[in-house]
């Protein structure tokens, strides 16, 4: 049985007090995504989108107050169990993603630009996110996030995890020459 966005999300756990919600977990975490796959990033960016489009979420989603500003949208995703969330959204996007043999997905990595620190010294952390995207369906069939810390398990290491996942299906991945290294600085 395929279950729905939704349905993946309903099974965390909100990491706000029960008391006066306004607008469950699963609710922002939808329109969360909506917005990003229209391209509106960040806290600002989605409660604008959202704005614009309450009119729709208030009927989709069945929202009794409308939607939430952008330090609501900031409260919730710097607070939520970030792998259970990255584990319930892969849930989703594997199921809708239906690969076929053949197909063909790019795994690649990109750092979150504004959480890079050291920038010219060897403790140089960042957080990164890595996807696999699928060709064929133009959809993303997995994310992983990492942070790595003065050389911890990055990129290439997450990128074989993910991929591991999906041997033995005929399928094609195209990546960057950093996942082609046999022992590399990132972990791998």
């Amino acid at each position: 049985m395929v279950m729905s966005l939704e349905e993946c999300f309903a099974t965390l756990k909100d990491p706000r007090r029960s008391q006066g919600l306004r607008t469950s977990l699963d609710q922002l975490l939808i329109m969360t995504v909506v917005s990003y796959l229209c391209g509106q990033f960040g806290y600002r960016g989605v409660a604008r989108f959202c704005q614009i489009n309450e009119e729709l979420f208030t009927e989709e989603l069945e929202l009794r107050h409308g939607v939430p500003s952008h330090v609501t949208f900031a409260e919730v995703l710097n607070r939520v169990d970030e792998p259970s969330l990255i584990l319930a959204f892969n849930t989703w996007a594997g199921q809708t993603a239906n690969l076929d043999l053949g197909d063909s997905l790019s795994v690649d990595g990109k750092t979150l630009g504004s959480t890079v620190k050291n920038t010219q010294d060897s403790r140089q952390d960042f957080e990164a996110v890595v996807s696999l995207f699928c060709h064929q369906t133009g959809l993303v069939n997995a994310v992983e996030h990492y942070r790595l810390r003065s050389k911890q398990e990055g990129e290439a290491c997450l990128a074989r995890r993910l991929m591991s996942e999906l041997k033995n299906k005929g399928l094609v991945f195209t990546m960057d020459a950093l996942h082609t290294q046999k022992n590399d600085s990132n972990g791998g």
